[in-house]
């Protein structure tokens, strides 16, 4: 259960400040865990992940509103280029989750971004979420039952 904890806490962190790298820490978790720890330390990783990058997509969204962003965006270069990331992320759920998970997967693009991004545009949320979650538990669990399998 320590474990468990401590990876929440750790991914949480990680994936709001990034100078705290997840993967390093999986890999150097890999070495203290069974092959059989992998799967519920990969889910918690990945959710702890998702609920980090909620933390930026908040922050940027909310910042949206503030009435000096609004004026520096409100020019028609500024408009079209928002409109055109709108349609791209917003306007078409499937693409802009299947860009997230593939993001939170091999981290291209990098999912920093990703969440600046969608909190610009405010993407659907629980598809964000869930395509973080899903994309970012899936690259824990290999790094976690890979290097943990290698190490037994």
């Amino acid at each position: 259960m320590k474990l468990v904890l401590a990876t929440l806490a750790y991914s949480v962190l990680s994936s709001v400040v990034p100078i705290f790298n997840i993967e390093v820490y999986l890999a150097a978790l890999a070495t203290q865990i069974e092959p059989g720890q992998a799967l519920a330390l990969a889910v918690t990783a990945g959710f702890g992940q998702a609920v980090g990058k909620l933390v930026w997509y908040w922050s940027v969204a909310k910042s949206m509103d503030m009435h000096w962003l609004k004026r520096r965006l409100d020019t028609p270069k500024r408009q079209a280029q928002l409109k055109k990331w709108e349609d791209r992320i917003a306007g078409r759920p499937w693409i802009g989750g299947g860009v997230t998970f593939v993001s939170g997967l091999v981290g291209i693009p990098p999912l920093l971004i990703m969440g600046v991004a969608a909190g610009a545009v405010r993407m659907n949320v629980p598809l964000f979420f869930f395509a973080i979650w899903i994309g970012r538990g899936l690259q824990s669990w290999l790094i976690l039952a890979g290097l943990a399998s290698a190490m037994h």
